[in-house]
């Protein structure tokens, strides 16, 4: 029988009811959630505090699959495992230990939570998955509750730097039963994840029409935001209260409190929303040969050690190029394991993955070694991913002619 943690026990009525109040948030189809475990709970991530969002309207307790750059942190280490029985997992790696992990809890009648995107919404759209997801279901053989949530991204977007007032909604969307998941197929059970998870805000915004309301809505976007669509220039979009503005053209807008977007790209293009802005930057990044950027100042470099990370520097410049990243560091600071190196160069084809934990920072396996890269706020730590991801999609004779 799986057990309450009474850290949980505690904070349902306390910290749990807040939630609920401070986010006024309703639930649907609860009804279907099957009373005890062992099931597996599956949802979309758009919020930095959705683990203790659902967890607040379930009685039962809720192992959370977690990012392990969390327990990198002593105190919060003892908390995720102790307290809340939190799961461990490598974000952009398979991770054995996990799978064992979730596995023992299924044994003990638990509910294990996942995020199968991985990583929060940027934009309100889904962030998609792959078949792995699929096999990893198949693999557990328990029940599987599908969650929306349903405007929880625009009360805090994952750029923004200040919450907003709204609502949200925690619907259930589907329940598949183990009997059912025996006789689904694996590419079957895979397009059924994937229609309830794929979860879109500006579509459901577009029905729902809930404003969302905030004095400084757009401020943080440059963190999402990285390209101009009208004068194609890099690191020149800045936000201010609800305006978003190129500060090499003309290009202006308002976000107004639905999130859409009022105004016009200058030379007749036409942006209307944030998830069309991202998927345009993203675009041309794929087909543009002009991939250089303007350096960033950084201020964190960091080196993993066992079960936490190593301090390197807090002041350096870090440039973004085709196929690698580059940090320089001021020769008058260079002490230590910096004191004979002129830069430090990370290939994009020896980095075995990379992911943007909390504070938009940039976490990174290069030559099986774990580093953390943070830079300025009003830049955008998105685009080194973004640009990695274009590396791994393109031949390698395309990527040498950039």
């Amino acid at each position: 029988m799986s057990e309450t943690p009474l850290f949980f026990r505690l904070a349902r009525p306390t910290y749990g009811r807040w939630l609920i109040n401070r986010f006024r948030i309703k639930t649907e189809g609860y009804d279907l959630v099957p009373e005890k475990g062992p099931y597996l709970l599956l949802a979309n991530h758009t919020h930095t505090l959705d683990p203790f969002i659902i967890s607040a309207t379930f009685k039962q307790n809720i192992r959370w699959v977690a990012g392990a750059h969390l327990f990198k942190y002593k105190i919060l280490r003892k908390l995720l495992q102790s307290w809340v029985k939190s799961i461990s997992k490598q974000q952009g790696r398979s991770d054995l230990e996990t799978i064992k992990s979730i596995s023992k809890g299924f044994k003990e009648g638990a509910i294990v939570g996942i995020f199968p995107e991985g990583t929060r919404t940027w934009d309100g759209e889904p962030m998609g998955f792959d078949i792995s997801t699929a096999k990893l279901v198949r693999l557990f053989k328990v029940p599987v509750v599908i969650l929306n949530l349903e405007g929880s991204y625009a009360l805090r977007p994952r750029w923004a730097k200040y919450r907003r007032k709204g609502s949200m909604t925690i619907r259930v969307k589907r329940v598949i039963t183990s009997q059912e998941l025996a006789t689904m197929k694996l590419k079957e059970l895979e397009t059924a994840l994937n229609a309830a998870l794929a979860f879109s805000f500006v579509e459901w915004q577009e029905k729902a029409h809930v404003p969302f309301i905030g004095k400084k809505k757009t401020e943080g976007l440059e963190k999402l935001l990285y390209l101009c669509p009208a004068c194609h220039q890099k690191s020149t979009i800045k936000a201010e209260k609800s305006r978003i503005f190129c500060t090499h053209c003309s290009l202006s807008f308002q976000m107004d409190d639905y999130d859409n977007l009022v105004g016009e790209t200058p030379n007749g293009g036409k942006v209307d929303s944030l998830p069309a802005w991202n998927r345009w930057q993203k675009a041309y990044l794929r087909v543009s040969k002009e991939r250089q950027f303007p350096a960033d100042r950084g201020v964190l470099l960091q080196k993993g050690f066992r079960r936490r990370f190593l301090l390197l520097s807090k002041r350096f410049t870090l440039k973004l190029e085709p196929t690698r990243m580059v940090v320089h560091f001021p020769s008058r600071l260079k002490s230590g394991f910096l004191k004979d190196l002129d830069a430090l160069i990370f290939d994009f084809a020896e980095i075995q993955s990379m992911i943007i934990t909390v504070k938009s920072t940039l976490e990174f396996y290069y030559r099986d070694q774990l580093w953390r890269l943070r830079v300025e706020e009003g830049r955008s730590m998105l685009k080194y991913l973004e640009l990695y991801k274009v590396y791994l999609e393109q031949p390698k004779e395309v990527i040498e002619e950039v």
